[in-house]
């Protein structure tokens, strides 16, 4: 059983959560074109709600937790994240971070280190650089006015879904989209015009040389897991994974051969052998 909540933070501003299990504290933190539908449907949090309170979330702007037009850089994110999750009294945990999700729990550890007991973050996007998808079809969506008229327009006409679909294809490959997966997507929380101008500020965050996507990386003192499969096709791991991993002052690589960009659903096991050893080590 999972209880939802959705705490109110101020104008404009709330967490929404789900919450099961008893034990030391795991936050589950989702990617982009996701909500915490995502870790819903992952072994991860089944398993380890059995010994661990376990905390799934929507960041802020996305799902059912709101954030204000302008106010979603990653610091941005990590900061309402901290004030809903202290709010339920959560004061040290471990988190687990998926894709874009892994910048803003990045973000949450330079600005609230006393909150994050240990880091997983699974196929990680940490440093900005050009990402044609991301920056071509979402970023515009960013820009006053006219991205989100545009947004409110593939909202009514349904232009976004197609794009969506293919990419799910590119998340899960080489493995096929887990069919319970595709039919419980909440397309009708991820595909609204408030959902698609909050994902292109994300974007815009990791545009190159963006100051909103740089965090200062050599002032996380957590140590922290980084998973990658060689076979992504949304990070390249090069450029993210192996490069943050030798940057964070306490940092460790699994290199994943194969796998690709959802490795909370395609290898769980690994994901939960990692949460396994984060709060062994922090224990």
């Amino acid at each position: 059983m999972w209880t939802p909540r959705t705490l109110d933070l101020g104008p404009g501003r709330s967490l929404h959560t789900l919450q099961s299990g008893r034990g030391p504290d795991l936050v589950l933190i989702h990617g982009a074109m996701t909500t915490g539908h995502d870790w819903l449907q992952s072994p991860v949090a089944e398993v380890l709600r059995k010994r661990h309170r376990i905390t799934i979330l929507d960041r802020p702007g996305h799902g059912l937790s709101a954030r204000p037009r302008f106010a979603g850089t990653p610091r941005d994110q990590a900061d309402q994240i901290a004030e809903g999750l202290a709010e339920i009294g959560i004061r040290k945990a471990v988190f687990a971070a998926h894709s874009f999700g892994g910048l803003v729990t990045l973000a949450l550890a330079e600005r609230h280190s006393t909150m994050v007991a240990e880091l997983v973050l699974i196929a990680p996007l940490a440093f900005p650089e050009p990402r044609l998808i991301e920056h071509g079809m979402l970023a515009p969506r960013s820009a006053p006015v006219l991205g989100p008229l545009f947004s409110q327009f593939a909202e009514f006409t349904q232009l976004d879904r197609p794009m969506v679909e293919v990419l799910h294809k590119v998340m899960f490959a080489p493995e096929a989209v887990p069919e319970q997966w595709k039919e419980t997507y909440p397309y009708e929380l991820i595909l609204t015009a408030g959902a698609m101008v909050a994902e292109g500020e994300d974007s815009a965050a990791m545009l190159p040389m963006s100051p909103a996507g740089t965090i200062d990386m050599r002032s996380i003192n957590v140590r922290t897991q980084v998973l990658t499969g060689t076979s992504d096709r949304v990070v390249e791991d090069e450029r993210q994974a192996k490069a943050l991993a030798r940057q964070l002052p306490h940092g460790s690589l699994m290199e994943v051969e194969g796998a690709g960009h959802m490795l909370h659903h395609s290898h769980a096991d690994l994901v939960i052998g990692a949460l396994r050893g984060a709060f062994a080590a922090a224990s």
